[in-house]
């Protein structure tokens, strides 16, 4: 019996209660996601980011606001690879932490095949009432 009481109390704080408090459900409600860029944009809204002949890359930070607080992981990816010697690389980081107040940010960065594409970035995050957050942007390499 004793045993059983004892794995009862190690599972239980593992487990989520299904009631949250208000506390929890107000911090929520503020939570959201969205990402931009400092480029100019066309008029589909489309990010443009021209093309450095002088670099092996091209690079511009994508920003993200959460309103959520700090520390929230944002998982990061986009729709292109590019592969280099049999390897798939992503053009932007698979994720980045927020500051304390609930802003991030994450380096993209696209090879000259790349030019003439149209690049979509995902970027998504859970809060802490298992509401999921999404939000994408497309950037578009130009000469």
């Amino acid at each position: 019996m004793i045993k059983i009481l004892f794995l009862f109390f190690l599972i239980l704080p593992s487990c989520s209660s299904p009631f949250k408090s208000d506390e929890v459900e107000n911090a929520c409600a503020n939570c959201k996601l969205d990402i931009y860029c400092e480029l100019p944009q066309d008029s589909n809204g489309v990010y443009l980011l021209q093309w450095n002949e002088n670099l092996v890359q091209t690079y511009t930070t994508v920003y993200a606001e959460t309103d959520c607080g700090w520390a929230r992981r944002i998982q990061w990816d986009t729709n292109y690879r590019y592969n280099i010697g049999g390897q798939y690389v992503r053009l932007i980081n698979n994720s980045s932490m927020t500051d304390d107040e609930g802003n991030g940010r994450i380096i993209f960065g696209v090879w000259e095949p790349f030019i003439g594409y149209t690049i979509t970035c995902y970027g998504g995050y859970m809060d802490t009432c298992d509401e999921q957050h999404l939000d994408s942007l497309k950037i578009k390499l130009t000469r």
